[in-house]
């Protein structure tokens, strides 16, 4: 299981640094790929119209030719995206049509390396 950090120059929303745990791999009908994550702490579920806090989200590359399960440097830009049926009825593969993009966000090998949005050398 792997284990990244999130965090993001583009929305305040998910802005403050979080632990971000792969679930599973997942995979659009196009053949892109995408992870389903945990994140810790969890993300303030009335901001979505929803009354319990979110932890688990789906991400996916946000530039092509980027492949979120083959992460290679980082910070890793991607979008994060929520289901719009739910949970339960989400299957793989994915369609784009099912989703909902909720922001953009960067993967980071380290907490500290996100808190300071640290580019590779």
């Amino acid at each position: 299981m792997s284990v990244y950090y999130l965090s993001s120059f583009d929305s305040a929303l998910f802005e403050a640094v979080r632990r971000c745990t792969v679930i599973t791999a997942l995979a659009f009908d196009t053949g892109r790929s995408a992870l389903l994550v945990d994140l810790d702490p969890a993300v303030v579920g009335q901001h979505f119209n929803v009354g319990e806090d979110l932890r688990r989200f789906i991400l996916t590359s946000r530039f092509h030719g980027d492949d979120v399960a083959a992460i290679d440097r980082f910070p890793f830009f991607a979008y994060i995206c929520l289901p719009k049926k739910g949970w339960p009825e989400l299957e793989t593969p994915l369609h784009a049509a099912d989703i909902d993009i909720v922001g953009w966000v960067e993967l980071y090998r380290t907490a500290t390396d996100a808190s300071a949005h640290r580019f590779d050398p």
